[in-house]
């Protein structure tokens, strides 16, 4: 473009510059050419450009409305992703009410996802129904899960009630009852915590410590509490109505709870439950083989066992303790623990010496009873054919006589031979003298009128 000629300064007007003229562009520069955009290249010289106003106002409407869509589409997320956690969560409280090992771990495998879009609440729930799985079930694997998955949750400002949950259970598992106790208060006013703490007392050996938390934990309708609560009863025997109330409500709200089944068969052997009951909820537990662990099936075996003993069923007996399918020795000890059980009478004791493969943290009544058989009761003695009665006849009174006489005691011979060394000594004379002594016999008076 021709550069625009210079302006000699003589030349210049005399009139004063105006504002309006100042801003005012000259008219060599006033054309529309100068609207566009020019983008510079590497071969020609920069030129300025002025963007038009309209594409300006349309790219601000674009970037307001991908802005929008970004915030849009973020919010969703957000409120997706919650609302995600809270159903997870609320699915996996379901299932950790029931305090069963199949209900620990589907609750475990539910939050697995959730655990990793939040570690602290999914996570310290994840880690919960691990730790019970170790501590109640003997999963050993579980256990260190649920330690890894505890890192991050007890690093935060808060800790998560679920989380201390865990570290109460794990330290409960370990037998560490003061740990178990500080995580459980730190869990606050949870049902579950309240369990852990009497669960931690009866350990300890303080039943009287474990009734009020457990009540209160009862109240709320958890079956763990309600299982506890009738162990507490059963075993203090302040109550035994309400113990089988408990249990019964307990497996109301969760059908497979292993305590509350233990303990209403304890009750039935005791004489405050019925047999068929008790059966009924053992068989439950027996018969779960997939969900329900080998020793919480052998416990049900073993009180199944001892139920149909004191019936007189051995061949049920038998049957419920193959169905567990325990190994030689857990077999062998528990033959004999359901003939100990099924023996004694009163309030329920337990069998001392049971193998790891049939113990079980569910049935954790002090043992007491050496596990020894007791004897066989003899046999009846053998009925014979029976005798005709003898017919009754004169000579009755003889036969009597004469068994009368056989009964007499014999005399003794010391005795018979000094009776007869004094008749020897004392000789005949006496026995003359009385002979003489004896008094003549008068004739009467008709002899005598005779013989005149």
């Amino acid at each position: 473009m021709p550069r625009s000629p210079l302006i000699d300064p003589s030349e210049a007007s005399d009139e004063p510059l105006s504002s309006e003229s100042f801003h005012e562009l000259p008219p060599e520069l006033d054309d529309e050419e100068f609207d566009a955009v020019d983008v510079p290249t590497g071969d020609e010289p920069l030129r300025s450009a002025r963007v038009p106003r309209r594409k300006l106002l349309l790219a601000g409407a674009v970037v307001a409305v991908l802005t929008l869509l970004a915030g849009g589409l973020l919010g969703y997320r957000t409120h997706h992703r919650r609302a995600v956690l809270q159903d997870g969560l609320a699915r996996a409280d379901t299932l950790l009410r029931l305090d069963t090992a199949a209900g620990y771990r589907g609750a475990a495998t539910l939050l697995e996802p959730l655990a990793q879009l939040d570690p602290l609440d999914a996570g310290g729930a994840r880690a919960f129904a691990l730790a019970m799985l170790a501590t109640d079930y003997r999963d050993a694997s579980a256990g260190r899960t649920a330690e890894l998955l505890l890192v991050e949750p007890m690093r935060a400002d808060e800790v998560p009630p679920r989380a201390s949950l865990a570290a109460a259970a794990l330290a409960l598992g370990r037998r560490e009852a003061g740990d178990a106790m500080t995580a459980a208060v730190r869990a606050g006013a949870l049902p579950e915590a309240r369990v852990i703490s009497g669960r931690i007392a009866l350990l300890a050996g303080n039943i009287a410590a474990a009734v009020e938390p457990v009540q209160s934990a009862a109240e709320a309708g958890a079956p763990a509490a309600l299982a506890l609560r009738g162990d507490i009863l059963r075993r203090t025997r302040r109550d035994l109505g309400a113990a089988r109330a408990s249990y019964g409500a307990a497996l109301s709200a969760s059908p497979m709870h292993p305590r509350a089944a233990f303990g209403l068969a304890k009750l039935a052997l005791a004489g405050h439950a019925t047999d068929g009951e008790a059966a009924t909820a053992l068989r439950r537990v027996l018969e779960d083989r997939e969900r329900t662990p080998g020793p919480e099936r052998g416990r049900a075996a073993l009180h199944l066992a001892a139920l149909r003993l004191r019936a007189g069923d051995r061949a049920g007996a038998d049957a419920a303790l193959e169905a567990a399918a325990l190994d030689a020795s857990s077999r062998s000890w528990a033959e004999r623990a359901a003939a100990v059980e099924a023996a004694q009478r009163g309030p329920y004791r337990a069998v001392e010496g049971a193998p790891a493969g049939i113990r079980s943290a569910s049935d954790d009544d002090p043992p007491v009873l050496p596990a020894v058989a007791p004897a066989p009761p003899p046999p009846p003695p053998a009925v014979g054919p029976a005798r005709p009665a003898p017919k009754p006849s004169a000579k009755a009174p003889a036969a009597k006589a004469k068994t009368a006489t056989a009964k007499r005691p014999a005399v003794k011979p010391a005795a018979k031979a000094k009776a007869a060394a004094a008749k020897k000594k004392s000789g005949a004379a006496p026995a003359k003298r009385a002979k003489s002594a004896a008094p003549v016999k008068r004739p009467t008076s008709r002899t005598a009128s005779t013989r005149r």
